[in-house]
């Protein structure tokens, strides 16, 4: 995994102390960077094309501005000085941090008016989740790089305000933790896996509530569905494979096999009363479901529609190829089913009393029982499922291209030269930056490869190390 060190690395090489210069005039935020930076970001050197010993303490324009952000964020993330370094007290951090939050703060103030000023501003939300899916060719259906991103502030209703668009170090966080998810599913695997299959023809439990009836109507023989998506309280509206919550193990193209039918389609219930059409065929659709982020019987954030079938009335096979990412699991739907079966349940045996078993007591648990086995109630039966893949279009993938355009059997293996590792930096780059990068950037990026080669990193790892750099690079967040 990508350290936290390497965030805006490039920018912050070596902070040492330089002796004779004369402090009696500077500030403490001064005297800080001349006790700590000046000899890696001074008269002498300019280590990432810094130089911070003529910093005003006010920030005059944007350059000065991004100087103390990159300053800022490294100090928020204890990147700076490094830690072969002399380190500043906890104090004095958090006296230079409160200053140039401060400062940085009045500076926006000072300029939020200015709209004749060309504001230099990071992407938002939208823009860098655009600008990612098409750079490394990430099919972003179920994946969302920015879900931990803070909220970007808006300005009537507009969240592409430069000046509200500030970088904080939480956020420079989870741009290194994006960088590496990223990266990574570009990437991997290296290797292209082979089609494994899974079948499934019984135990079909779904969610506690129905399984009470399950167990002895049909002892879990059939999955079933009842009602649509929406519902308050769901009651059979998803049909989760519980043998295959972990998901399928690799991202990619999967077929999806089903033996299914629709059952009481043609139904004794008034239809405006029970909300289906009996003219209408029933509709099966497919959306994925995580086990980490909940119960997979109940709603999630993100379950896109993958696909959807028309039934006959009687069992037959239906196939459909879908994408599914590593984690995710296919869930079934009624995509045309009623509203809200746990109160149905006892509308139905109160309108229809003649067509039902006389009740008990008054409670859901027998309602729900007595509705399912005795009624006619519109469902959806699935008698089997395979799953088969994962497959691929192409190989290597385009996002895989996108990491190394090169032969890629050689990069897998990781036969790869510091030459060809500097071509692919410098394309990479350029696209990343939306401009040419310049040899003082790729000597930099090839420096920290060579640092992390040192640390015992292969060349290849040492390689993504630099393209996850880049994506935490200004040149990348930033646009005019």
């Amino acid at each position: 995994m990508l350290p936290r060190r390497l965030a805006f690395a490039a920018l912050m090489a070596c902070c040492l102390t330089t002796p004779g210069i004369r402090a009696e005039s500077k500030s403490p935020r001064q005297m800080f960077l001349q006790t700590y930076c000046v000899s890696c970001h001074g008269p002498d050197q300019q280590k990432g094309e810094r130089r911070f010993d003529r910093l005003p303490n006010q920030p005059n324009n944007r350059n000065d501005l991004t100087d103390l952000q990159d300053m800022l964020d490294q100090l928020v993330l204890n990147e700076m000085p490094p830690k072969d370094s002399a380190q500043p007290s906890d104090d004095e951090r958090r006296a230079v941090i409160k200053s140039l939050t401060e400062d940085i703060a009045a500076y926006h103030s000072r300029h939020k008016e200015s709209a004749a000023e060309t504001v230099l501003r990071r992407l938002n939300a939208r823009e860098y989740r655009n600008t990612v899916r098409d750079l490394l060719h990430l099919d972003m259906t179920m994946f969302d790089p920015t879900v931990r991103f803070p909220r970007d502030q808006t300005v009537k209703h507009l969240d592409n305000v430069g000046d509200e668009l500030v970088m904080s170090g939480f956020l420079l966080q989870e741009y290194l933790a994006a960088a590496e998810t990223l990266i990574d599913r570009a990437m991997l695997p290296l290797e292209q896996p082979e089609p494994q299959t899974w079948i499934f023809k019984d135990g079909f439990r779904q969610q506690p509530e129905v399984d009470q009836v399950h167990r002895t109507s049909n002892e879990f023989r059939f999955m079933t569905l009842y009602e649509v998506t929406g519902a308050d309280k769901h009651e059979g509206a998803y049909g989760p494979i519980l043998a295959f919550a972990k998901g399928v193990p690799i991202s990619g193209d999967y077929e999806i096999r089903l033996l299914a039918e629709a059952v009481n389609r043609q139904h004794p219930y008034d239809p405006e009363f029970y909300g289906t059409d009996p003219n209408e065929p029933l509709r099966l659709g497919i959306v994925p479901g995580d086990h980490r982020v909940g119960q997979l019987h109940k709603p999630q954030p993100t379950e896109p529609l993958l696909t959807e079938f028309e039934l006959a009335d009687e069992q037959q096979w239906y196939s459909a190829r879908v994408r599914l990412d590593a984690g995710y699991t296919p869930r079934f739907t009624f995509r045309n089913g009623p509203i809200d079966m746990r109160s149905m349940y006892s509308r139905v045996l109160k309108k229809y009393p003649d067509m039902f078993p006389p009740l008990k007591s008054k409670g859901i648990v027998e309602a729900r029982y007595t509705a399912i086995v005795h009624g006619k109630l519109p469902q959806i039966r699935i008698h089997e499922i395979e799953i088969r893949g994962p497959y691929f279009s192409e190989w290597p993938r385009k996002s895989q291209r996108a990491v190394w355009s090169g032969e890629w059997e050689a990069f897998a293996a990781g036969n790869i030269d510091e030459e060809s590792v500097r071509r692919e930096l410098q394309r990479f780059a350029g696209q990343a930056f939306r401009r040419p990068a310049t040899d003082s950037e790729i000597d930099r990026l090839m420096q920290l490869v060579r640092d992390r080669r040192q640390s015992g990193r292969p060349l290849r790892d040492a390689y993504t190390d630099a393209l996850k750099a880049v994506l935490c690079s200004p040149g990348f967040l930033y646009i005019d």
